[in-house]
């Protein structure tokens, strides 16, 4: 009857649509902070997106997004014309902003590692398929007319 549905351990709604509005809502919010060269806000919701990307990767992505803690950081090759896409992690960006003279000083190259973690967070989320579809989106065409 009625009752035995509810009696289920599993949600008869299934909470995977509003976890992807989260989701989205992480990536606007990285999106606003990063116009506004804020840092520290950025780097936050990269956090958040991480974590809520997290349940879906594999160990060998989790690690290229938020570092190999085995590595050593070598500050000293960081430049912003010799980033490799391994060095744009969680870790290695946290090295940089906790250090006050190095987030003074490597600004530029904290930037570009930001916006290169989201690259990869925003690619791992579409290959996931984990991003949900804008209203400009073709499937969408035929409800505009």
């Amino acid at each position: 009857m009625v009752g035995d549905l509810f009696k289920s351990e599993e949600s008869i709604f299934n909470m995977a649509v509003e976890y992807l509005k989260e989701f989205n809502n992480s990536l606007k919010m990285c999106k606003f902070y990063s116009s506004k060269n804020d840092i520290d806000g950025w780097l936050t919701w990269l956090r958040t997106a991480y974590r809520e990307l997290s349940i879906k990767l594999n160990p060998e992505e989790m690690k290229s997004l938020a570092g190999d803690p085995k590595e050593k950081i070598n500050i000293l090759t960081l430049t912003d014309e010799i980033i490799e896409d391994k060095e744009a992690n969680l870790r290695m960006i946290n090295y940089l902003i906790n250090n006050p003279r190095l987030k003074i000083t490597h600004k530029r190259v904290i930037l570009y590692l930001l916006d290169a973690l989201e690259i990869k967070i925003r690619k791992l989320a579409q290959k996931k398929g984990m991003l949900l579809p804008s209203k400009d989106d073709a499937m969408f065409a035929i409800t505009r007319r």
